[in-house]
């Protein structure tokens, strides 16, 4: 699946931001959305190749919300939620997905997120009261404010019970 959107190339990152964001899933574009909207300066991060969250993450056969795709729908915009329309009640991934990238490029978010980077460093120093944030690619950038978006469904988890080692099928 592919996405129309303008993101900038990948430059190493330096600086000082008023908020570093981590996880382009539902959260963190809001979150993104929110502090731009209010005039801060914001960094998200994303280990992707492409915003989505869990809903990037997992596009097995099948997968579709559990709750009715209006509960799915961002509601600090009465013109995004008068211009989407749900094509079914339990929307499938691809849907969501969708969703999420109108979302971004019609609140021209893009330019604040940077894609395919994991932070590996989180550092508080409480001394200057700020974040230092470190990537994958070498960035190093400080901020007032780290907001972890990652989402409870970020780490893999293989299920524990008896004799699961003996399966032989596709997992």
């Amino acid at each position: 699946m592919s996405f129309e959107h303008d993101i900038p190339e990948m430059e190493t990152s330096t600086g000082t931001y008023d908020a570093v964001i981590v996880g382009a899933g539902f959260a963190g574009i809001y979150m993104l959305y929110e502090l731009r909207k209010r005039g801060y300066e914001v960094k998200l991060y994303e280990a992707a190749d492409e915003i989505g969250g869990t809903w990037q993450w997992n596009r097995y056969p099948g997968a579709r919300c559990d709750v009715e795709s209006m509960q799915y729908s961002y509601s600090f915009s009465d013109e995004l939620q008068q211009e989407w329309h749900w094509t079914e009640r339990y929307a499938p991934q691809s849907e969501i997905l969708r969703y999420l990238h109108h979302v971004v490029n019609k609140f021209d978010l893009y330019k604040d997120i940077q894609l395919e980077t994991r932070v590996t460093s989180l550092t508080y120093n409480e001394e200057l009261s700020q974040w230092t944030v470190e990537t994958n690619h070498s960035d190093r950038v400080t901020a007032k404010v780290c907001v972890l978006a990652s989402g409870c469904l970020s780490i893999p988890r293989d299920p524990h019970f008896k004799g699961i080692e003996q399966f032989e099928g596709n997992v």
